[in-house]
């Protein structure tokens, strides 16, 4: 909580022109706090993202990747609102297709940025964050490093689900979490809900060879993760129909 001191003070440097960082190193006051009176003066700085809800095959994409590799969190502290996906570095060509992707549907590029291998994209949205929980349910994360139980909580909250939301869901969720192998194609997930509905999505969607299992993880510190292959019969068809997006390591068939 800032003093009538400190506020005044903010205040004052911003009415003289100061920039957000400058008054952070002035102050020590955090960038948030800093924004916050800034907005209350000048207005919003920051463009949001702007979401096409007529489009479910989109949402139902942008869903399954949230399900698959992407992070919530809520800074109280600051009102700030994040959204993150993660991504592996050395798929180029996918990473490529999401930046173009998520640009087009938000009419705002992400803020990317590379941990190691891993490259995360992110937006700072309570707009989006809030669309979010329109379609999922998680435990949000309690801090920044994304320490939560999203993945073994996560599911998809009851709605009349389009087959267009269906087929952009299991494209999302395959691109971020799946796996694609020249015998067969493998969904993953520690949450059992998840993985109920995703199923419930493929028999929907028409594919019916496939087999639905549960693998205990014997390691420490690690979950049972439940899993659905399709199997080669499949392939072509869901090639097709979910055209994933996501085929580094694949040896594609030709035509596809």
């Amino acid at each position: 909580m800032l003093s009538n001191d400190e506020r005044e003070n903010i205040i004052l440097l911003l009415k003289l022109g100061y920039s957000i960082n400058e008054i952070n190193k002035i102050t020590h006051k955090s960038k948030g706090t800093i924004y916050t009176y800034y907005k209350k003066l000048f207005g919003k700085k920051i463009k949001d993202v702007s979401i096409n809800e007529a489009d479910d095959e989109f949402i139902g994409e942008l869903v399954g990747l949230f399900v698959g590799d992407g992070n919530a969190y809520h800074n109280k502290k600051e009102g700030k609102y994040m959204i993150r996906f993660f991504f592996n570095c050395n798929d180029l060509s996918h990473n490529s297709q999401l930046v173009e992707f998520f640009s087009k549907n938000f009419e705002k590029s992400p803020n990317i940025y590379k941990e190691e291998n891993v490259l995360i994209f992110t937006y700072i949205s309570k707009k989006l964050f809030k669309f979010l929980l329109n379609f999922v349910v998680w435990d949000i994360s309690v801090d920044i490093l994304g320490r939560n139980r999203k993945s073994r909580t996560i599911y998809l909250k009851p709605r009349d689900y389009s087959l267009n939301f269906k087929i952009g869901f299991l494209r999302g969720f395959m691109d971020s979490d799946g796996h694609i192998s020249n015998k067969k194609i493998q969904f993953s997930s520690a949450s059992q809900r998840i993985m109920d509905k995703t199923m419930s999505f493929l028999l929907e969607c028409g594919f019916i060879d496939m087999n639905y299992y549960f693998y205990e993880e014997k390691r420490k510190n690690r979950v049972g993760m439940y899993h659905i292959a399709l199997n080669k019969s499949e392939r072509m068809n869901f090639f097709r129909r979910v055209q994933p997006r996501n085929l580094r390591k694949l040896n594609a068939p030709a035509g596809i």
